[in-house]
């Protein structure tokens, strides 16, 4: 359990799930922050980071399915299925789960979820995902929400990401080979709070190739902080 420094902290346990010891089924490993106390904030924590994961577990929806237990068993299920239809191709799948509290501050707490899924193919996949929740409101905050001035941040995270990758300001965002979409720099799909700054943090595949790996910017507070919302 993670101790509490102060009465505005949310005090924080560890969910912990694992199979490794069962080598005849799908390796699942979760290791995800579980906010223990009876508070709406907690409660918008924990069932937000239960549909992260059961969104990495189920392939197709199933309105049945409302736990991580029963997730486990549906992509057991899937695997099983997968490996009767094409027998001597289906290598162990897997799906490896490990969040940490990045950032908390007395309005706002941010989770970091670091996730690799093998299902098939020639290798599995890395990401990892931001998600901030107000602790005022209780609720998980959506990007467009960060920002009291988008446009504004916009304009500056492409100045540091330009800076950053040696792009020229009069020439195209995509001149040094990205793939941002009609060649127009935009924000990645994972903004979080960090003890640095704002973390910019594109995955693999989001603007550039699986080799590439993830691209990450921070913007620190103090250049970034009269653009948001909750400062």
């Amino acid at each position: 359990m993670v101790g509490c420094q102060n009465k505005n902290q949310i005090a924080f346990g560890t969910l912990n799930l694992s199979n490794k010891s069962k080598t005849d089924t799908p390796l699942v490993v979760i290791n995800v922050p579980n906010a223990l106390e009876d508070t709406k904030i907690s409660a918008a924590i924990n069932t937000t980071l239960k549909e992260e994961i059961l969104a990495l577990l189920i392939f197709e929806d199933d309105s049945q399915i409302h736990t991580i237990s029963d997730a486990m068993s549906s992509f057991k299920k899937e695997f099983f299925d997968v490996k009767e239809k094409f027998p001597g191709h289906a290598a162990r799948w897997e799906v490896n789960v490990n969040g940490t509290v990045l950032f908390e501050s007395d309005k706002l707490v941010t989770i970091g979820l670091e996730s690799y899924v093998f299902t098939g193919g020639a290798h599995g996949y890395e990401s990892t995902t931001f998600l901030n929740f107000d602790k005022v409101k209780g609720r998980q905050l959506k990007n467009e929400e960060l920002f009291s001035d988008k446009e504004a941040f916009l304009r500056l995270a492409e100045h540091k990401f330009r800076a950053q990758e040696k792009i020229p300001l009069d020439v195209p965002i995509n001149d040094t080979g990205f793939m941002f979409e009609e060649e127009v720099f935009s924000l990645p799909q994972n903004i979080g709070f960090t003890p640095n700054g704002i973390q910019l943090l594109y995955n693999a595949y989001e603007v550039a190739s699986y080799a590439d790996g993830q691209l990450i910017v921070v913007i620190p507070y103090a250049e970034v902080n009269s653009l948001l919302n909750i400062r």
